[in-house]
Order: structure tokens, then sequence, then C-alpha cells
């Protein structure tokens, strides 16, 4: 492969782990935010900033994109909660790897539902945890998502 192309190939994949990332970390809360549109409510998100968790590796990357850092949004739900939650939360071996897929994990706070996305070796790249049925929205929600 050509530097160039060595650039393109890296470009890619860096795109895509950012899309992946924010969809992952909004993934409850952009249903919540189409959902209470839908419904004349709004959303009222709250960025935590990062934590430092378990390391994950960016699926279909060749294990080029990797950390530990992970960004958390909250609705809600106090940021010092949610980090909590978000660090304990990012070790969690998940059941199955298949990139896009949501996994149901335990652990969250009590009475919290969560979901997460697998990394390459089927850890957690992103998760979400809500109170109540993820088909419903949810005022209490939080998000973290893997940053590079």
């Amino acid at each position: 492969m050509t530097p160039d192309m060595k650039g393109t190939a890296a470009m890619k994949a860096s795109f895509a782990f950012l899309l992946v990332a924010v969809a992952g970390c909004l993934a409850a809360s952009g249903y919540l935010a189409v959902s209470s549109q839908a419904t004349g409510q709004r959303a009222a998100l709250t960025s935590c900033g990062t934590v430092i968790g378990a390391k994950w590796v960016f699926p279909h990357s060749g294990g080029k994109v990797t950390g530990n850092k992970y960004g958390v949004t909250v609705n809600g739900v106090s940021c010092a909660k949610a980090k909590k939650f978000a660090v304990t939360l990012s070790s969690v071996k998940l059941p199955g790897k298949k990139f896009g897929h949501s996994y149901p994990i335990a652990g969250g706070p009590t009475g919290y539902i969560c979901r997460a996305n697998p990394d390459a070796n089927g850890k957690v790249l992103a998760g979400s945890c809500q109170i109540g049925p993820w088909t419903s929205v949810s005022h209490h929600v939080f998000s973290w998502g893997g940053r590079p």
C-alpha cells in the first residue's frame, strides 16, 4: 500500500470510528431527541466530559484505532453517577461482537436497563442506560462511547 493509500485508509477508519462513537454515545439520547420532538418535549442533554475505562479496539481497524477514554452524556442523571457506571460497565464482556449490534448488559444502576455496542474483541465500545423500556422516552438516561 502506498503512503497516500495508508493515509486514506486511516482517514476512513477515523471517520468510521467517529460515526460509531457518536452513534453509540447518543444511541439512547438520539432516540430520546426524536421521540421528544415528536411529542413536543425537549431533551436536555449534558456532556460530562471523558472518563478512563477499559481498553477498546475499534472494529475493522486492524487494531490501529484503540483507546481507553469514553465520552459521557446525560439527561436527568448526575454526571458523577454516569461517569462511575461508564467506567464500571466499560469492562463488561458482551455475549457477541457483531459490529453495529446492541447487547443487553447487567451491572448498571438499580432500575436502569443498559445496552452496549461491542468493540473488535467483544468488549464495550459504547453503551447507554435508561430508566424504562427502550421503546419509550426516558428522562433518566446516560450514555458513553469510546474517544480516540
